[in-house]
């Protein structure tokens, strides 16, 4: 049974990819915006809060907005971790999120459940972190030397009436070190139709090919290219089981530049798969010019994709110093 949120406005929100009044969610192509400014009961107050914005969104059974979203740092408590955040923080990721229209998301950087809930509530999201245990002493923060660095997973967000199956982590990612994330591995699973998620966050400092001829960064680029080898084991088990997947999240690498050896890795010719960030330019942040959060699209997932749908949502503000990345995909039916 879909449930029904009350707003204020004794209007009511589905909570589905099908209908959302008042939900402040983005239009869909075929979305009917309708503007009406209610004056009533409201006598004197503030101008910009007597406008009412209602948004009727028309979707279809079984499709869904997959994202993934690099939190940094998305710490339990306030005033932990590398970004020190407060109430208001949380209150505006949670806005943001909003804002994407994802119904299901692969997180990266999330301390632990309850930290993502603070994000994501309870009431309205299931939350599966990767299994990956805590190190035993998180480093300085560098732009905090008073705040220690948190414990990092990957993980899901995922709507409360979206039915999907917990796989077992992708724990090799780790092999590295105790500070490597493994990566978190679900089913969405829909009117007999199934996608297979894997969450990932690589080893950071081998970006591109500067790095790559760098001495300082042999050890990074060494543990990212043991990673993705990691990656395409995974990614050729599930081709041959004949399974729809993405792998998406924070690679840490621009596979979008041309003869990229990550990209090549992932994708020889003899079994090519779809990397939803080529050829589309990269906004979040004008210091870089190519995407590292990617989604990697394989084994049929490739059909069920919506065209023109991958988007890059924009920042709100400094942090997270990521965009979410999405795109809208049709299970079953």
């Amino acid at each position: 049974m879909v449930k029904l949120k009350k707003m204020e406005n004794d209007l009511y929100c589905r909570q589905s990819r099908i209908i959302a009044v008042d939900c402040n969610f983005p239009p869909r192509p075929e979305a009917i915006i309708i503007k009406d400014a209610i004056m009533r009961y409201v006598g004197y107050a503030i101008p910009f809060l007597l406008a009412l914005t209602v948004m009727p969104i028309v979707g279809h059974a079984g499709e869904f907005r997959v994202g993934a979203w690099n939190m940094e740092h998305l710490d339990e408590n306030d005033n932990e971790g590398c970004v020190g955040r407060i109430g208001e923080d949380y209150d505006v990721m949670s806005r943001q999120m909003v804002k994407t229209g994802v119904d299901v998301l692969a997180f990266q950087e999330v301390e632990n459940a309850a930290a993502a809930h603070r994000v994501f509530p309870a009431s309205m999201w299931n939350v599966e972190m990767s299994r990956r245990p805590p190190g035993k002493g998180g480093r300085a923060c560098w732009d905090r030397p008073e705040a220690r660095l948190g414990h990092l997973a990957t993980g899901f967000a995922i709507k409360s009436d979206i039915a999907y199956r917990r796989n077992g982590d992708l724990e090799s990612l780790g092999a590295d070190g105790e500070f490597q994330r493994w990566g978190t591995d679900v089913t969405i699973v829909e009117d007999g139709g199934e996608l297979r998620l894997l969450s990932v966050h690589l080893r950071t400092g081998c970006w591109g090919k500067e790095q790559d001829s760098q001495d300082r960064s042999a050890k990074a680029c060494a543990t990212l290219r043991g990673q993705i080898e990691q990656l395409k084991i995974w990614i050729d088990e599930r081709i041959g089981e004949g399974t729809a997947f993405v792998v998406l999240g924070d690679f840490n690498r621009r596979l979008t530049v041309k003869e990229d050896w990550g990209w090549k890795l992932l994708s020889p010719p003899d079994a090519p798969l779809r990397l939803l960030a080529m050829g589309v330019p990269f906004q979040c942040d004008p210091q870089y010019t190519d995407f590292i959060d990617h989604m990697v699209v394989g084994g049929g997932a490739e059909m069920m994709i919506s065209p023109n749908s991958f988007i890059e949502t924009p920042k709100s503000g400094p942090h997270p110093d990521h965009c979410a990345i999405s795109a809208l995909f049709r299970i079953g039916g």
